[in-house]
């Protein structure tokens, strides 16, 4: 095996792409991305025994957390327009959407760097659809944003794990 890139230790950035991996947002606080492969697994019986088993990745369920909300992300995520009004010091920027339209398909990437810190290795979610997002303001807390959906095929696969032996960003 490789031995780097195998000690992976706290998640170090997260980065949101349109479906063709152009350009980039990253979330500013990355809490947790969370990858389960999903699996669809077959048995075949004879004569009262198992005597055969297939299982194949048909899919990826992910999550993610950040601190804080980034309305770029949440914009990317769910196909939305963040506009900017006003001037310094008086700057806003919003995102608002109507009802109806579908979430677009994004690509998730997520990298931790290795216990030396000097490798890495970064998860690639190829095309991505948002089933949920979520924040909540509480009192003495500060804001957690997640978003949770669903990864599906692509012509590279559905997911790809890459171990560097130099760190680099995505």
């Amino acid at each position: 095996m490789a031995g780097y890139g195998d000690r992976p230790f706290g998640l170090r950035q997260v980065v949101i792409t349109d479906d063709a991996g152009g350009t980039g947002v990253a979330l500013p606080r990355a809490l947790m991305l969370h990858v389960t492969p999903r699996v669809q697994a077959v048995e075949f019986e004879a004569e009262g025994v198992i005597v055969g088993a297939s299982a194949v990745v048909v899919a990826a369920d992910w999550e993610l957390e950040a601190g804080g909300i980034s309305l770029e992300a949440w914009a990317k995520l769910t196909g939305l327009t963040v506009t900017q009004a006003g001037a310094t010091p008086n700057r806003t920027w919003s995102m608002a959407g109507a009802g109806g339209a579908a979430f677009p398909y994004v690509r998730v990437y997520g990298r931790a760097v290795g216990d030396g810190g000097s490798d890495d290795v970064y998860c690639r979610l190829y095309r991505c659809k948002l089933a949920s997002i979520e924040g909540t303001f509480r009192r003495g807390e500060f804001f957690i944003s997640s978003a949770a959906g669903v990864a599906v095929k692509h012509s590279s696969g559905v997911f790809e794990f890459v171990q560097r032996e130099t760190a680099a960003s995505l």
